[in-house]
């Protein structure tokens, strides 16, 4: 059967001419204006929100594919109150916290560079001869590595260089140096910080145990053999030489019985270390006049940058039975301020890799106390704080350790720590600096801060001032 081809031309429609009536040519004029100042009004919004972005409150968030600690933190600020381009304070705001984020990150955390090593760093033939710091700076700098650059003079880089004198930046040694006044030997538990890790990773009870110090003999034997190290500053100790210079100084001893044991770090700042990234980040922003906003961290550390007379609230919890979780009230603040949430219990996806509560057996959390390596804590939740910005979270939490890490709660403790006496009623006039708290003892609502203001509280609970 033949085939046949289709005429493929388009049908086309006849013009018809149309004669336009000149009647009423003058409405057409003005209505033809009209259109006009709406398409011009219509572009000049757009160009306008092109330039200045949408105002008002939104998160920021680390804009970068390298490490950075942004994951652990929400960041929300008012772009645009300022009466400039929201856009492009948005823009700069952004940039500066994702450098800071990004430099907060290899300076506290214990982690190599991606390829690094635990052996010294070995240089190129060009390498001039020097402290391996230096022979390490300049093989990096030589192959334009910027991960290994950025690493050294970390935490991780002082791990894998005992006994050498090393240059950090002044961030990090401002952080050795306030837990060097402290007293504490919360650094120099990494070992065991990774058996808990291990603990609360885990997804039976049976599996659990096996990282249990109070159910297993053999833990809690290396345990002891651990913190006898640990807590003997001649076997591990962090000089300060000066200069933002300092030294892990490890005994031959303890560097034997790390290789025994597979313990590759002598340091790490675990648990507390987002105390000390939040008050990087909120003294590197706020230097850099991004004031109008608030930091917070999964894990309960808050730095308000703002200081303008805005409302903020924070949600005081605690646990009642099991793991039930109750809001009791919300704190009304305005102004700087630094806090620290210190709980036994997860309230988001987060908080669960530093808990685990067993069937049994109590629940176990990353509140470790470095004289026998067991996790205890005085009362389950404890809210502290400092106005103004003066006391940063790492100085409140260093404070408040000994109140909170113990077997028993002193509030005696607590109220010297804002200035007061048990039972004062807040009446005593509080020094700058004061550190005050929250805490639940049966239904009351205890809080040493005579100024502070509660919304929201919990019917049958009262607020104690």
């Amino acid at each position: 059967m033949g085939r046949t081809v289709r005429n493929r031309r388009p049908y086309i429609r006849p013009v018809e001419k149309v004669e336009i009536s000149e009647k009423h040519i003058g409405r057409r004029l003005i209505a033809a204006a009209v259109f006009l100042l709406i398409g011009a009004g219509a572009l000049a919004y757009f160009f306008v929100n092109l330039v200045r972005g949408d105002t008002g409150w939104t998160e920021i968030t680390a804009n970068t594919s390298e490490l950075n600690c942004g994951g652990d933190f929400t960041f929300l600020y008012e772009v645009g109150a300022g009466g400039g381009s929201a856009l492009q304070e948005k823009r700069a705001v952004t940039a500066a916290y994702t450098e800071a984020a990004e430099k907060a990150f290899w300076m506290f955390e214990n982690v190599r560079a991606e390829g690094g090593s635990a052996e010294e760093p070995k240089a190129d033939g060009t390498a001039a001869a020097g402290s391996v710091q230096e022979i390490h700076g300049i093989a990096a700098t030589e192959s334009g590595d910027k991960k290994a650059i950025a690493a050294m003079g970390s935490v991780r880089f002082l791990n894998d260089h005992p006994n050498e004198t090393v240059t950090v930046d002044a961030p990090l040694y401002e952080a050795f140096a306030k837990l060097d006044a402290s007293g504490g030997r919360h650094l120099y538990l990494p070992a065991i910080y990774e058996t808990y890790n291990n603990l609360f990773a885990s997804t039976s009870d049976s599996l659990a145990a096996e990282f249990d110090p109070r159910l297993n003999g053999d833990v809690a034997d290396y345990f002891k053999e651990v913190l006898a190290y640990a807590n003997d500053p001649a076997a591990v100790d962090l000089e300060l030489l000066g200069d933002n210079r300092v030294r892990l100084k490890v005994s031959e001893e303890y560097l034997a019985f790390a290789a025994e044991n597979e313990i590759d770090s002598f340091i790490d700042f675990g648990w507390m270390k987002n105390a000390f990234i939040a008050d990087y980040l909120a003294e590197t922003l706020s230097e850099a006049g991004f004031t109008h906003g608030s930091l917070s961290s999964f894990d309960g550390f808050v730095r308000n940058l703002d200081g303008r007379e805005l409302d903020y609230s924070f949600n005081v919890y605690d646990r009642m039975n099991g793991d039930s979780v109750l809001q009791l009230a919300a704190l009304q603040y305005r102004g700087p301020l630094s806090l620290v949430w210190l709980h036994d219990y997860a309230v988001s996806s987060l908080d669960r890799r530093y808990f685990y509560r067993m069937a049994d057996a109590g629940i176990r959390t990353v509140y470790i106390d470095p004289r026998d390596g067991l996790c205890r804590n005085s009362i389950g939740s404890l809210v502290s704080y400092s106005y103004d910005g003066s006391v940063g979270c790492a100085e409140i939490l260093l404070s408040v350790i000994p109140v909170y890490i113990a077997d028993e709660f002193d509030a005696n403790a607590a109220e010297a720590l804002a200035g007061q006496s048990a039972g004062a009623g807040g009446s005593a006039a509080a020094p700058d600096g004061a550190v005050y708290s929250i805490y639940r003892l049966g239904n009351e609502i205890h809080a040493n801060d005579p100024a502070a203001e509660f919304t929201a509280v919990y019917e049958g609970y009262t607020i104690i001032q």
